[in-house]
């Protein structure tokens, strides 16, 4: 067999000696939980056998030296046989606070033990890492209570045992203080750093799902948010001729070529400082000057608008027949606000959002379709074709303009 063979049979074998309270539907952080807890059982099962040596033979130490990695191995052959780690958990902190506590009487004290009960800390740390922060507060009662019982006998078991020789006293100081709050610190590093983690996980999708000023906002406890925005340009995008295109096309082409082009104009978005609303099927939606305000929120608008015209153009290599957008803006005052308390969303509200969706709707495949108030905010920095009246549902006949570069951003 090769070396990577034998590694490999190696991991696999480890995999499933520490893997023993696994379950098919257990997420990463609950089987990393559950495997540093059943490694914890395989400790116990080899650490107390040094523990008569330390005790210089002491007949109590001999007891535990035996008993404790008994019951240790026959919790872990438990576990594999039944997969009920919440039992297998349960044993082992009784095994973590009971058997310190005998050690501490077999070396003859607090003092003579060398801070062996520091161990019987563990318990309720195993128990927050396998049975979640409510029982371990159960658990850590048990400890004080063990802590409180052996200072209550501690002067009977001293006057009793003599201490060890101080050169091993002091060895074992360091061990039994090292060990176990090292553990423990690896414990709540691991538990912080993983938090850290799901904070920022939490934090990208919230900003991936509205502004990062109203996220912001949110995270900082205010239950709703609505403000009025005066001076904004709102743009409506939708792809010609795609749901006839859609239905005569394989599902998963669909889907990619819209996620392709969607993050192409997330990009363009960002780049122009224009802040993505939401996307309906093959809609675009976005809005310059809200919710952070700008005085060029129709100029910044139309280099998105441009852009991504160019980006769909850059598309139409992989269409069979070459699709169109159809792109409306316009300008004004919008209410803005968070609704929904699953899945929340940040939307747009007035009679702006209607006109740049009209604008949108009676456009002209492959063309940039403004309203008035757009065109009187861009005049002279961009030329437009007026056309007649249009008859725009809802709203009746309007003047609206076409932006005649047709230069690609």
């Amino acid at each position: 067999m090769t070396r990577s063979g034998r590694a490999g049979r190696a991991a696999a074998l480890l995999d499933r000696v520490i893997g023993l309270a696994d379950e098919p539907a257990d997420d990463d952080d609950l089987r990393l939980r559950k495997r540093v807890v059943v490694i914890a059982g395989y400790i116990l099962v080899l650490g107390p056998l040094q523990l008569p040596i330390l005790a210089q033979g002491h007949p109590l130490s001999w007891f535990v030296a035996a008993t404790m990695p008994l019951v240790s191995a026959i919790n872990l052959v438990v576990l594999a046989r039944t997969r009920r780690f919440e039992r297998y958990v349960n044993v082992l902190i009784l095994s973590v606070l009971f058997f310190p506590a005998m050690i501490e009487v077999s070396l003859g004290g607090l003092a003579g033990a060398s801070a062996a009960l520091v161990f019987a800390f563990l318990g309720p740390v195993f128990a927050l890492l396998g049975l979640g922060p409510r029982r371990a507060t159960v658990w850590f009662v048990a400890f004080m209570v063990v802590v409180i019982g052996v200072v209550v006998i501690d002067p009977f078991v001293s006057s009793q045992i003599t201490p060890q020789p101080y050169p091993l006293r002091l060895l074992w100081y360091v061990a039994n203080l090292g060990v176990p709050l090292g553990i423990t610190f690896a414990l709540l590093r691991y538990t912080d750093v993983r938090r850290r983690r799901a904070e920022a996980r939490s934090q990208e999708l919230l900003t991936n799902a509205i502004p990062r000023s109203i996220a912001a906002r949110l995270q900082h406890g205010e239950a709703r948010i609505a403000e009025s925005y005066p001076e904004t340009t709102v743009l409506f995008a939708d792809i010609a001729g795609f749901t006839p295109w859609a239905r005569r096309t394989d599902p998963a082409r669909v889907v990619g070529f819209l996620d392709e082009l969607f993050t192409r104009f997330d990009e363009l978005a960002a780049d122009a400082g224009v802040e993505k609303i939401k996307t309906i099927g093959d809609a675009y939606m976005a809005v310059a000057g809200a919710p952070e305000a700008r005085p060029d929120h129709a100029s910044a608008a139309i280099r998105l608008a441009r852009g991504m015209l160019g980006a769909l153009e850059d598309a139409h290599s992989l269409l069979d027949p070459p699709l169109q957008l159809r792109i409306g803006l316009a300008s004004g005052r919008v209410v803005g606000g968070v609704i929904g308390k699953q899945r929340i969303l940040f939307d747009l509200w007035g009679d702006t959002v209607n006109t740049a969706s009209r604008m949108e709707s009676s456009g002209v495949p492959g063309r940039i379709q403004v309203a008035q108030s757009t065109h009187d905010l861009l005049r002279g920095a961009y030329a437009f074709e007026e056309r007649e009246p249009v008859d725009v549902k809802g709203l009746g006949p309007m003047t609206t303009y076409l932006l005649s570069e047709q230069v690609r951003a």
